[in-house]
């Protein structure tokens, strides 16, 4: 969010702005405290979005030549992030089931 602001207005952010945002993840920290035990989960459902998804995006714009060396590393390297991907939301999940999660808002 901040890189947004300097971007469009063209000047740093200011000093009680960047203290809200600094609020606002340490309320989000305090509130939801057991988010940390569930990151593994959350990480590998976000990993196709930087692994597999644009290899599959690139194979669709661009439509590179069938069975051509840069058709088949984009489809390595996507089969590759969504196998990853499967692989770290199984771990994830096996975390979760194993040290369990207590659930407590507000209560670090």
């Amino acid at each position: 969010m901040e890189s947004k602001f300097t971007l469009r207005l063209k000047r740093p952010l200011p000093w009680w702005l960047r203290t809200m945002f600094g609020y606002g993840c340490f309320f989000v920290a305090v509130a939801i405290p057991f988010l940390g035990s569930m990151a593994g989960l959350i990480g590998g459902i976000a990993v196709p979005v930087t692994f597999a998804y644009p290899c599959f995006m690139w194979l669709k714009m661009k439509r590179p030549r069938v069975y051509g060396p840069m058709w088949w590393i984009n489809w390595v390297l996507g089969v590759a992030g969504m196998a990853l991907s499967g692989v770290l939301i199984a771990a994830g999940l096996y975390v979760v089931i194993d040290t369990g999660i207590k659930v407590s808002f507000f209560k670090p």
